[in-house]
């Protein structure tokens, strides 16, 4: 399930509140396409290389201090709250498919939602996991500055795994180990207690 939710900072950390649920994935209704559709101009075709900087991506569609989370277990027998804030996506589009990487913020893993009310919680920043990165692939492509095709996920399936040719893994490594080396310099600052390293 997803989610779009309103961000505000607040002494004790920052402030989640659940604004409606909503689709990242098809190209009608999707977050995906749909913020990405705002960066193409008619010059973008396959095969292409694109990120997407969530915070800012909203923005720019009129949604300042938004953010979209993931429940990644909605539906298990025992209640429990696994949320995670999307942060970035990466896409590589070429042949008619788009393989993406997302990147995200673990805010809530696995917890009691008598203790958290997945509508309006606190999150400091010492109780968030990340980076964490996951991958799948959308049925969809870019063709003369607009997303074609379905842009939808793989259903559950033995074999919907993502396939990924060099050029494209070396892509998505490359910004996964961008954003890796830069949140490993940034925590090495915190702890010493240095200032002046932004994070991505």
């Amino acid at each position: 399930m997803y989610a779009l939710y309103q961000v505000s900072e607040d002494s004790g950390g920052r402030r989640y509140q659940f604004q409606e649920q909503v689709s990242l994935f098809g190209r009608n209704a999707g977050y995906i396409p749909s913020l990405l559709a705002h960066q193409l101009d008619s010059s973008s075709s396959e095969p292409m290389r694109w990120r997407l900087e969530i915070a800012e991506a909203l923005a720019k569609d009129g949604r300042q201090g938004s953010t979209l989370v993931i429940n990644l277990q909605p539906n298990l027998a025992t209640p429990t709250l696994s949320l995670f804030e999307l942060l970035d996506v990466w896409g590589y589009s070429d042949s008619g498919w788009t393989p993406i990487m997302l990147r995200l913020r673990g805010l809530l893993d696995k917890q009691n939602p008598e203790i958290f009310d997945e509508n309006d919680f606190m999150r400091r920043p010492q109780d968030c996991d990340e980076p964490i990165f996951s991958m799948t692939y959308l049925k969809g492509t870019i063709q003369d500055g607009a997303p074609i095709g379905r842009w939808t996920a793989p259903g559950p399936s033995p074999t919907n795994s993502v396939l990924l040719w060099p050029e494209v893994l070396e892509y998505f490594w490359d910004e996964a180990r961008r954003i890796l080396v830069h949140e490993y310099l940034w925590n090495e600052n915190r702890r010493k207690g240095e200032q002046g390293c932004l994070r991505l």
